[in-house]
């Protein structure tokens, strides 16, 4: 149970990095954003629509990175199931994204990061595409950690869910009825914004102090994962494998 309650806390921290890491790329490299590719895109069609070369480049190279990284995560988890979702493929995928957010930290402190802002997207955009393949694999609440529109819509869901069930049982009732999921899903949604307001602030006031958060967030998530080894010696074969 313990263990349970920790991956369910490591996913929302996992939330809150990519929200941050979208201020980042946003505040920091040419308003960017390298979690969040259905904002991406539309930044993307909008500088195509004005011939913005500059900004089509980079919202092209947040994109190629981040579908980059998909595939990457993808690569190394292959078809391999735990009952948790949480394999040590998946581990191996966070550990490969600590190291990708750290060489991202030291490249931004440098003089010499505006000579790096392209690395820097595609590093970035590496990173969150990994972190999205991850999460996804580890399917705890159907939470995504950088789609937010996602989590907010089953946020919704869940809330007309209530509503409708109101109308049979009282409040108090109704709290302690409520799975941990749809806690869950709402805390993705303000742990995010979190994430972002906290990223903000830091980014206008001590911007070196801001790239590192994730770095840190996603290291210690990961160094949990390694010392609790989630999903250890509990592989499943895929259904495509099954077939």
């Amino acid at each position: 149970m313990k263990q349970n309650l920790l991956q369910k806390y490591a996913i929302l921290l996992l939330c809150m990095s990519a929200g941050m890491a979208d201020v980042i790329g946003y505040l920091g490299l040419g308003h960017v954003l390298t979690a969040n590719m259905t904002g991406n895109i539309v930044l993307l069609g909008i500088a195509i629509a004005r011939a913005q070369e500059f900004v089509v480049l980079r919202s092209l190279l947040a994109l190629l990175g981040f579908i980059a990284g998909n595939a990457i995560a993808a690569h190394m988890i292959g078809h391999v199931k735990t009952k948790n979702g949480w394999s040590p493929r998946v581990t191996a995928v966070l550990t490969v994204e600590s190291i990708l957010l750290l060489l991202f930290a030291i490249l931004m402190i440098t003089p010499l990061a505006g000579q790096f802002s392209t690395l820097l997207i595609v590093l970035l955009g590496i990173a969150m595409g990994m972190q999205t393949t991850a999460a996804r694999r580890i399917g705890i609440a159907g939470i995504s950690t950088t789609v937010l529109t996602n989590n907010l819509a089953a946020v919704v869901e869940d809330a007309v869910s209530i509503f409708h069930r109101m109308k049979h049982v009282n409040v108090r009732s109704l709290a302690n009825s409520l799975s941990a999921d749809s806690y869950l899903r709402a805390g993705a949604v303000v742990i995010y914004l979190g994430g972002v307001i906290l990223a903000a602030l830091l980014f206008h006031h001590i911007p070196m102090v801001a790239v590192w958060i994730p770095v840190l967030v996603v290291a210690g998530v990961t160094l949990q994962a390694r010392i609790a080894a989630w999903g250890k010696g509990e592989h499943l074969e895929s259904d495509a494998d099954k077939h």
